[in-house]
């Protein structure tokens, strides 16, 4: 199959709406039934267990056996990007809001993309690290520099076991709601876990949301250059990043 047929089976199946609901539900990178995401999809069992079928087999799905329950996942980190990039790519002009304003603030500000963080806060923790020096442009990907990563090991990220790994070390993820991206891949993850292991940020009860805690701001300010402003949108700090990220 040419290009061009791999792209056209790929938008038939992300294009039916009972499919995308269930692969958007699953972009915090958490597991669900077939009969949560029956739920999800507004289908029968029957009906979503076909759906499941066909994303599964096209690899946008894996599915884990627990006990007697099956999961599903989604297929990799590789699908979650495609469907954030998807997502940022259909919008409305600039001046309609976009799809920022029809969410809700929480999921603007942080959540999850599959394993690693995005919204306001991951868009301005991947320019506190490129303004810093710390992150370096590597073709289609990012690297870090010596100094980004002498600087993440001592904070306590496991820079060792993201780079251990086959999967890509680290790259532009475009965030949907804002249009520009976050920091993806490995290295992502890595400081997703760091961050819920250390109490910076806390997963809310549904969701892809997170919210960042008093220990985060902290951390947020002492690693990644980034202050909060009292209505609290994410300032990527003068001394670290020129950027204002508006709200």
């Amino acid at each position: 199959m040419d290009v061009t047929g791999r792209l056209s089976k790929a938008a038939g199946l992300i294009g039916h709406p009972s499919r995308a609901a269930m692969l958007w539900t699953l972009m915090g990178g958490e597991s669900r039934p077939a009969s949560g995401l029956a739920l999800v999809a507004n289908v029968s069992p029957q009906t979503a267990s076909n759906h499941l079928r066909l994303l599964r087999d096209a690899g946008f799905l894996k599915v884990s056996v627990v006990g007697r329950n099956r999961l599903y996942s989604l297929g990799g980190p590789h699908v979650a990007a495609a469907m954030e990039a998807l997502a940022g790519a259909i919008q409305r002009l600039p001046s309609s809001g976009g799809a920022a304003h029809e969410q809700t603030p929480e999921l603007v500000f942080a959540r999850t993309c599959y394993d690693h963080l995005a919204g306001e806060l991951g868009v301005a923790m991947m320019n506190g690290l490129r303004c810093s020096g710390y992150l370096r442009e590597q073709g289609e990907d990012f690297r870090l520099t010596r100094e980004g990563d002498r600087f993440l090991r001592a904070a306590g990220i496991d820079i060792a076991g993201a780079a251990a790994g086959r999967r890509r070390f680290a790259y532009a993820c475009l965030d949907w709601t804002h249009r520009v991206p976050h920091l993806g891949g490995a290295l992502g993850a890595a400081i997703l876990d760091w961050l819920l292991r250390s109490g910076a940020v806390v997963r809310l009860k549904t969701g892809r949301g997170v919210r960042l805690t008093d220990v985060g701001r902290r951390q947020m300010q002492r690693v990644f250059g980034i202050s909060l402003s009292l209505g609290g949108r994410a300032l990527a700090s003068r001394s670290r990043s020129a950027a204002v990220l508006g709200e």
